[in-house]
């Protein structure tokens, strides 16, 4: 029976949560069902979805079989994750928002190069586009030049390169992970915050020995309007960052071999955080500070951030003095 379940095993469990994206999610399961390697299951959680995107999964469903739906009230993004890591059954889980695009390649790419060479996870580029007509960075993604395909790194190597060079990125689309390393460390998103991946991925990083490139734009990620990436930053932003940070330091401070290393993704995420707060009441922005003292935070924040966020005017006075 074992031997069996063995056999039958999916090389990729991709995990995809779902709500609200009927009219995008119809073309990101295309992009998975459309891969060269045929032996996944598309996990697909859907987080109490008010729209059509239930009817748009259960057509897609009743063709193929891989898909498996699983319905749940609305949970959040973390918790939908986590139960499709739960359900999972491939030797490797790749995650991927419902409302992007994958290579044709990708899956089979990343699975050939991680068997390979036994590694915890590997990662690659990817390109951002829009179909409203919004503005894109395409190369945000893009980060693998700085590194060889054919070494393999530990994580924190990898890490501290990324960070010197301003290119951290925390997107979970863009690794793909051994299930076994991920179950065995214990890593899964933290419930109930935005800006999980940031935990998450720091953590993938800062457990991870054996992880490798592949220089592809492999993903292809959707700028549109009314999403996390798009909408203004607000209280529930810092909120989560926050959250992120105090997590991390409460796991790595008592770790010798990685606290440097986790202290240098806390710096890269607070601040650019402290920064955009800038946009928040008075009142939020100093209960934000006394939150950084109280939790020891402020050795990891510029001076810079700091200005800005309680004096906002100073950006337009830094403007003024560039244009001379």
């Amino acid at each position: 029976m074992d031997q069996d379940r063995e056999i039958d095993r999916p090389k990729v469990s991709v995990i995809m949560p779902v709500y609200n994206t009927a009219e995008f999610v119809g073309e990101a399961l295309g992009s998975i069902l459309n891969q060269s390697l045929k032996e996944i299951e598309i996990i697909v959680i859907d987080d109490g979805s008010t729209d059509d995107s239930v009817a748009v999964i259960r057509r897609l469903a009743a063709s193929d079989e891989r898909i498996h739906l699983h319905l749940q009230g609305n949970c959040g993004l973390s918790r939908s994750r986590n139960r499709g890591v739960e359900i999972a059954n491939g030797e490797y889980l790749y995650f991927m928002d419902s409302d992007d695009l994958l290579e044709p390649d990708a899956l089979g790419l990343c699975y050939r190069l991680a068997s390979d060479r036994q590694l915890d996870f590997l990662f690659f580029d990817a390109v951002s586009f829009s179909s409203e007509g919004l503005e894109t960075d395409e190369t945000i993604y893009r980060r693998t030049y700085l590194f060889d395909e054919l070494v393999t790194y530990t994580g924190v190597e990898l890490v501290n390169r990324m960070v010197d060079y301003n290119l951290y990125r925390a997107s979970v689309c863009l690794n793909f992970i051994d299930a076994g390393f991920l179950k065995r460390n214990s890593i899964l998103f933290f419930p109930d915050i935005i800006h999980e991946d940031e935990l998450f991925t720091a953590r993938l990083y800062l457990s991870a020995t054996r992880v490798a490139c592949l220089k592809r734009d492999l993903y292809r990620r959707r700028i549109r309007s009314g999403s996390i990436t798009t909408t203004r930053f607000s209280e529930r932003n810092i909120e989560g960052y926050l959250t992120v940070v105090r997590e991390l330091k409460q796991i790595y401070d008592e770790n010798r071999e990685l606290r440097a290393t986790a202290e240098r993704i806390i710096s890269y995420v607070l601040n650019p955080a402290i920064y955009n707060s800038k946009g928040l009441l008075l009142r939020q922005r100093v209960d934000i500070l006394i939150y950084c003292s109280r939790h020891r935070l402020l050795t990891y924040l510029k001076t810079r951030s700091i200005a800005v966020m309680l004096f906002p005017w100073l950006i337009t006075i830094e403007k003024l003095f560039k244009r001379q």
